[in-house]
């Protein structure tokens, strides 16, 4: 009785450390994001990380060795929540499912606002192609996106004329617009109606006519 007793505690204490472990690499992924966003992959430092969360140097390295691990979780969690409806049973049609995937990913942006990590920086995307989880996460990812488009196309919802290659990175690039020309003479533009107008924009120009 007392065995079990012990292996049931044992296992609670685990648990426990397992989720305050979970708890601060959250914590550390949320303020990494925020620095990152902030000052770029290049200006974040370890030490000012360790600073800014409250934690030493070597609890920051236990839970990431280097900062490219620490940069690439980062990247692969945001990646995760951005693409999340990809993986949702979908009743919509392919090119419904397109603009819903677009207006979700600008709206969380636009929510996050200057916190926003910016994904599709070259040094970012870098990091994600030289490991095979990273790099599989990204595949995975296009080859939904990409089946959706040819799926439109195949039913006639986007334009025969039009070629796959180009609509996709036409796709990634209006997803980046909440995180670039934020110094535009512009102004920054209204987070209520900048979903709606981007995919307005993306269908306009995608859409089969009649």
């Amino acid at each position: 009785m007392l065995r079990r007793h012990t292996c049931h505690t044992t296992r609670m204490a685990d648990t426990l450390r397992e989720r305050r472990r979970q708890l601060l690499r959250d914590e550390i992924l949320d303020m990494a994001e925020q620095l990152m966003a902030e000052k770029g992959y290049a200006g974040m430092s370890m030490e000012e990380l360790a600073s800014y969360v409250g934690v030493s140097k070597p609890t920051l390295y236990n839970q990431f060795p280097a900062k490219d691990d620490l940069v690439r979780a980062a990247a692969m969690r945001a990646m995760e929540r951005l693409f999340a409806l990809l993986d949702e049973p979908q009743e919509a049609s392919p090119l419904a499912r397109i603009v819903s995937l677009l207006s979700a990913v600008i709206q969380l942006q636009c929510e996050k606002g200057p916190n926003t990590l910016p994904l599709w920086m070259p040094e970012i995307i870098q990091m994600l192609r030289a490991r095979p989880e990273s790099k599989a996460l990204l595949q995975r990812y296009d080859t939904q996106l990409v089946e959706l488009v040819r799926a439109a196309v195949a039913r006639g919802e986007i334009a025969p004329t039009l070629d796959t290659a180009s609509i996709v990175r036409v796709f990634y690039a209006l997803i980046c617009a909440p995180t670039i020309a934020r110094e535009s003479s512009s102004g920054m533009p209204d987070s209520a109606t900048m979903a709606n107008t981007i995919t307005m924009i993306f269908l306009a120009g995608v859409r089969a006519r009649p």
